[in-house]
């Protein structure tokens, strides 16, 4: 669990470090609302659950329908019904979510990550990560760069 201490520097400026490393961004709280985390990973979300995970990406319906590998007349009513997910979309997307996760942390602030996920890099194949991100191939290559970047190589 993280914990959050706010260090108070000799010019008297303020800045809050945490301490801990969750491995997720926007399913966190979900997580953190059930005793056991293997519970947790046994169920499944609501169409309802992704809508500010995918918000925050810029994934537009027929990027979501990539995403859950139906199709988009199929994501529709899935929105409409407020349809629960499979475990396997569940799992594709918190493995996404833990690569935002890594991506904020790395970067330092939401804007910054989402700069980088929008601008083609040349270890991504002069791709950009955003357009990666949509495969479980391209969310595992995201994850290693990102990996390497937290070890100090430049992507």
């Amino acid at each position: 669990m993280d914990q959050l201490w706010n260090i108070r520097f000799p010019d008297g400026s303020q800045q809050a470090l945490s301490t801990g490393k969750s491995r997720h961004y926007f399913f966190q709280r979900m997580i953190d609302s059930v005793s056991e985390p293997a519970v947790f990973y046994d169920t499944a979300f609501k169409y309802e659950d992704t809508k500010d995970f995918f918000d925050f990406l810029g994934f537009t319906q027929q990027d979501i329908s990539e995403v859950m590998e139906v199709d988009p007349s199929t994501l529709f009513r899935w929105r409409k019904e407020n349809r629960q997910l499979t475990k396997a979309i569940t799992k594709n997307i918190l493995e996404m979510d833990q690569v935002v996760a890594k991506g904020v942390r790395i970067f330092g602030s939401e804007p910054l990550f989402s700069d980088w996920l929008s601008t083609t890099n040349v270890s991504l194949g002069d791709r950009r990560p955003i357009d990666l991100l949509k495969t479980p191939y391209g969310v595992d290559q995201i994850d290693s760069v990102l990996e390497g970047m937290s070890w100090g190589a430049f992507q």
